[in-house]
């Protein structure tokens, strides 16, 4: 999958934000405060290691990464 694009409007943000919670996604800010590099979970998703979905809301970007798929790379050393 990479990285999967998606635009939504404000009030679609939060049943979109449940849908990939319950498909395994996490956000990005929650994986930084957790201890993993969200530039390097980036870089990885551009590279295709690494499941992600660029969200935008408006203006608004946020990221969500496959949880299981971050924490393996933490795991390895990669993020």
């Amino acid at each position: 999958m990479a990285i999967k694009n998606v635009e939504v409007d404000r009030r679609d943000c939060q049943s979109y934000r449940n849908y990939l919670k319950r498909g395994g996604f996490i956000s990005a800010s929650y994986l930084s405060v957790s201890g993993l590099d969200a530039i390097r979970l980036k870089k990885l998703a551009v590279q295709g290691r690494l499941d992600a979905v660029r969200c935008a809301i408006g203006k608004s970007v946020r990221w969500y990464y496959c949880e299981k798929q971050a924490e393996l790379a933490h795991l390895r050393g990669e993020a």
